[in-house]
């Protein structure tokens, strides 16, 4: 048997999935469990929005989904 290893995002196109963010369970079937609906980028919409209302930054939550990115003003 030949095992073939995918990204979240490759499984996300094939299986057609609503988001990267999923579990797999086996048993006698396969089923993935996913949360989210998502657009591959790693930001989470509704995570974002929460921390908003709960009065985060912009850049606070970018800095939260994009951890090691830099926020600088370009001139």
């Amino acid at each position: 048997m030949e095992i073939k290893r995918l990204l979240g995002t490759e499984a996300r196109t094939i299986f057609g999935l609503k988001s990267a963010n999923f579990t797999i369970e086996k048993g006698d079937n396969i089923t993935f469990k996913v949360i989210g609906y998502g657009h591959g980028v790693g930001l989470s919409q509704t995570g974002a929005d929460a921390m908003a209302k709960q009065g985060s930054s912009y850049r606070d939550i970018l800095k939260h989904f994009y951890t090691g990115t830099e926020i600088l003003t370009l001139e």
